[in-house]
């Protein structure tokens, strides 16, 4: 079985702990299959059968976000049209709250791509926003953007202008997205997003799909939800059982009980010291010391869960863990 203590995951575990929703829709829409079964469901009928989904392509965005690091793709899908030779890209912009910037973004977004083919002597790619919305309110900003603009109708005639597919999940019930996806994971995903700002006992429909999950799924789901809520180890349990799960332990359990029961116990103590410098920054340096000296297990386990919980540097200092 493989260590859950690599590299790559500890660094995963930092980058959620600091932008988790970020995290888990670009974790997501990783996968080319959900990025299908998510177009050919919720994009409108007329763009959605001129896709060639079978050309779909989700492209690495890290190479362009390290050329122009003020700009950030969410994702950026390659596909092709039916019956034609063209080439298109798909921009997804995320947004967990109501941004005015948000179009702003997708043209700066569809600027370094064009600045791209141009730099490679390669024709324009059409290109076509899509903002997946989950916010706690609908989204009720303009939705093109000439709207953003209040002038007289004659002069908007002439302003730059294009329009985005948005998908706010506020506008969708939990039975069209279980209905319409055809995919459970990517259903209950969504339906994560969607209930995660309500209360707990909102969650319940979650837990209804994802206990039907695979192993891998079902604890990425369940990563999403114990980084972003607020709850208690027996709500979690209480949640998984009424939805017909098995109980689970808790997530800071999982990330280190694997490693620590096969002797890596540096490679413990090295996921704690990652997930608090993601969320603290240099400021976090002086604990290494701590750290390093700690040989209890429960003892680590104990520090990640508070690492999770505290908005200030300042109670793990106070903390009773050092007594």
């Amino acid at each position: 079985m493989p260590l859950l203590f690599s590299k790559r995951k500890r660094k995963l575990i930092a980058m959620n702990i600091k932008r988790p929703h970020d995290s888990f829709f670009k974790q997501l829409m990783s996968d080319p299959k959900t990025v299908r079964d998510f177009l050919r469901s919720f994009l409108p009928k007329t763009l959605s059968e001129k896709i060639d989904y079978e050309s779909i392509k989700v492209i690495d965005t890290e190479k362009t976000n390290r050329k122009y690091r003020k700009f950030y793709l969410d994702l950026l899908v390659d596909c092709r049209v039916l019956e034609k030779e063209s080439e298109i890209y798909i921009v997804f912009e995320h947004k967990s709250y109501p941004d005015r910037l948000t179009l702003i973004q997708i043209l700066n977004y569809c600027s370094v791509v064009w600045e791209g083919c141009i730099r490679n002597k390669k024709p324009l790619i059409p290109i076509i926003p899509v903002v997946f919305y989950h916010g706690r309110k609908r989204f009720d900003l303009p939705t093109n953007f000439s709207g953003y603009f209040d002038v007289d109708e004659a002069i908007r005639d002439y302003l730059v202008d294009f329009s985005i597919v948005l998908f706010d999940t506020n506008r969708h019930t939990d039975e069209d997205i279980l209905r319409a996806s055809g995919n459970l994971y990517l259903a209950a995903s969504i339906l994560a997003m969607k209930h995660i700002f309500r209360d707990i006992k909102s969650l319940r429909p979650v837990f209804k799909q994802i206990v039907q999950l695979d192993r891998d799924r079902f604890l990425m789901v369940l990563e999403y939800v114990i980084m972003t809520k607020d709850i208690k180890e027996e709500e979690l349990e209480e949640l998984i059982k009424e939805a017909g799960g098995d109980t689970m332990p808790s997530l800071a359990q999982r990330w280190l009980e694997q490693g620590i029961q096969q002797g890596m116990l540096q490679d413990a103590r090295e996921m704690v010291l990652d997930a608090l410098e993601a969320k603290f920054g240099e400021s976090s340096v002086h604990f290494k010391v701590k750290i390093d000296q700690v040989t209890d297990r429960n003892k680590l386990k104990e520090l990640l869960k508070i690492i999770l919980k505290i908005q200030d540097i300042k109670e793990l200092e106070s903390s009773h863990i050092w007594n």
